[in-house]
């Protein structure tokens, strides 16, 4: 089942999520996506993000949501760091997931770091039958370990290594060179 968050906080996580995907495939793409999440009635804001990434999928191709969304969670991290003094980065990039409803939390190990816990795997890509990192839903996550990796590492950028059926956990290592 999904965290339980005020309102107004998942509301204020959706504006932030309009307003870089706006920064990114601009005004009209951004009003595309709401008047279609309006036409569905959705007011679950999991529900409605999951349904953002598919509807990107459908709109740029899956390789282009992929890049897109991981784009938006580098630019959630970048965000939350420009907002936060660094020594608090470390404690900022283990719950930000958290603090969103989407995961239990976000785990580093080295040059390696876990997304705990995920909402959407169990609630949605299951269902579908999908495996991790099939849905766009999922390049979020990697792009906001990615930023953060890279500030912690000065790792060029982070890979999808494995998930972790038992534990609920999807792992992304360090990238050093291409």
């Amino acid at each position: 089942s999904f965290p339980t968050r005020r309102s107004s906080d998942l509301q204020e996580i959706l504006g932030e999520l309009y307003t870089i995907l706006e920064g990114i495939i601009g005004t009209r793409g951004v009003k595309l996506l709401q008047r279609r999440i309006e036409e569905k009635g959705l007011k679950d804001v999991p529900q409605i993000i999951f349904e953002i990434a598919g509807e990107m999928e459908n709109l740029f191709g899956s390789k282009g949501a992929f890049a897109t969304l991981r784009e938006v969670g580098r630019q959630v991290a970048k965000n939350l760091m420009e907002h936060h003094p660094k020594e608090e980065w470390e404690k900022v990039f283990k719950e930000g997931l958290r603090v969103t409803g989407f995961a239990q939390g976000v785990e580093r190990d080295g040059n390696r770091a876990c997304i705990c816990s995920c909402i959407f795997y169990p609630n949605f890509l299951s269902k579908k039958g999908l495996k991790p990192t099939e849905h766009a839903v999922c390049w979020i996550g990697w792009g906001f370990i990615e930023g953060f990796m890279k500030a912690f590492t000065g790792a060029m950028g982070v890979r999808f290594v494995e998930r972790d059926f038992e534990k609920n956990q999807c792992w992304f290592e360090i990238i050093n060179k291409m």
